[in-house]
């Protein structure tokens, strides 16, 4: 039984990584509301503003790879194993656009 809980903790995490490759910001605001956390308070985890939290969640500004690695790490509270996976499907997806 212990090994099904296993297996589907890594979908769990699987399915986590794709839709942060999909859409960053939307797994930014899940995770906010799903942790009571203000925009403020995520914002002083990863030394930013609450502004820049504000538009990476709508899409509205652009995060380069770096701060996302930063948002995962820090204010998303992601193993660094999780954002090594985020970062090859990353990489993946980019090159199949360049196609």
């Amino acid at each position: 039984m212990r090994a099904g809980v296993g297996i589907e903790m890594d979908q769990q995490i699987l399915e986590r990584i794709r839709k942060a490759v999909e859409d960053f910001g939307s797994v930014i605001k899940d995770y906010r509301e799903q942790e009571a956390l203000t925009l403020e308070s995520l914002a002083s985890r990863i030394n930013c503003s609450a502004s820049y939290i504000f538009r990476a969640e709508r899409g509205s500004k652009i995060v380069p790879i770096h701060m996302r690695v930063r948002i995962l790490e820090k204010g998303l509270n992601w193993k660094a194993s999780e954002i090594e996976c985020f970062l090859v499907e990353t990489v993946k997806r980019y090159e199949q656009k360049q196609r």
